[in-house]
């Protein structure tokens, strides 16, 4: 599993997440992957917790002012090629900083990827309910979720069954493709990269474990009209 886990390093956005990261399950995985924690200027203790135990396995980015996922995704792809371990590297990806999808799920991804789709550009995780899963997800969050893929299957053309799933992996030759240029959309980012990304192959694995953590930042409908007019934006320029 080392072996495996080395060739990967992931990008973790963090605002406010004092309270919710669990560095020593992140450490645990030390040595078998690389982290790149990106502190997307929070309000609480995010950025010492971050540099008194993240010292010596993982790196640090940090923001000045919040400017959302989206951006701090952004910034950390860019910043890894930054990095001493990025020459050794053949994946990069984003994981959700609280682990509703479990680290132990990356090398299952790999794994999937080599055997379904070997020369897949990107993999995708999809909370997909099935036997012998766990998906625990809100009934708002998952009406949503299956109301804008159909609006993005609609307008896009984008066979997706999950848009939204924070774990995603990509291989290294894809990242200027995908993160050089900033975000249309805060909110959906993902969509945007599969957009950007539509020459490629794409493949989605159905995730064995993801559960709503307490505390997880939830689309609130206030956001529905924003979300819904970045939808058209993104047609505008991709459709």
């Amino acid at each position: 599993m080392a072996e495996t886990l080395k060739r990967i390093c992931l990008v973790i956005p963090c605002y406010n997440e004092e309270h919710r990261l669990d560095i020593d399950e992140y450490r645990k995985f030390s040595g078998r992957m690389d982290f790149l924690f990106v502190n997307d200027g929070s309000s609480d203790g995010t950025l010492k917790l971050l540099e008194r135990e993240v010292s010596g396995f993982a790196s640090v980015l940090s923001l000045e002012k919040n400017s959302g996922k989206a951006e701090a995704v952004r910034r950390g792809m860019m910043h890894m090629r930054t990095l001493p371990s990025y020459d050794g590297i053949e994946w990069a990806g984003f994981w959700d900083a609280d682990l509703a999808t479990p680290l132990d799920e990356v090398e299952n991804i790999l794994k999937f990827g080599d055997l379904i789709c070997p020369d897949a550009d990107a993999v995708f995780g999809s909370r997909i309910y099935r036997l012998g899963s766990e998906i625990k997800r809100s009934p708002v969050r998952r009406l949503l979720s299956r109301f804008f893929c159909f609006i993005f299957k609609t307008l896009y053309r984008i066979e997706t069954y999950d848009s939204q799933c924070g774990a995603k992996i990509f291989r290294k030759k894809t990242i200027d493709d995908a993160f050089s240029e900033p975000f249309i959309s805060k909110w959906i980012f993902d969509v945007e990269i599969i957009l950007r990304l539509k020459n490629s192959r794409l493949v989605e694995y159905p995730v064995k474990k993801w559960v709503d953590v307490k505390g997880s930042k939830v689309v609130k409908f206030g956001n529905i009209i924003t979300i819904s007019r970045d939808v058209f934006k993104l047609w505008k320029k991709y459709g």
